[in-house]
């Protein structure tokens, strides 16, 4: 399952790529794109476990930059 979000207050586009980088890693995941240009995160990953992942998306861009959000 591939969902886009749009990332509010995203200030650093290295921030993007450790943000990027860390949620791939997340067990589930199959990839993850970060666009600083665009704001959006992008997240192909099991539709079974999509909440969870969801979740732990968010703790890892808080940990990273900790003004942005993710928006559904």
């Amino acid at each position: 399952m591939v969902k886009t979000f749009k990332l509010c207050d995203l200030d650093c586009a290295n921030c993007g790529l450790k943000m990027e980088n860390a949620i791939k890693k997340i067990k589930g995941v199959n990839d993850a794109k970060v666009s600083f240009m665009t704001q959006k995160l992008t997240i192909d990953a099991d539709e079974e476990n999509f909440d969870e992942i969801l979740k732990q998306s968010q703790k890892v861009c808080k940990r990273i930059e900790p003004d942005c959000k993710i928006i559904f």
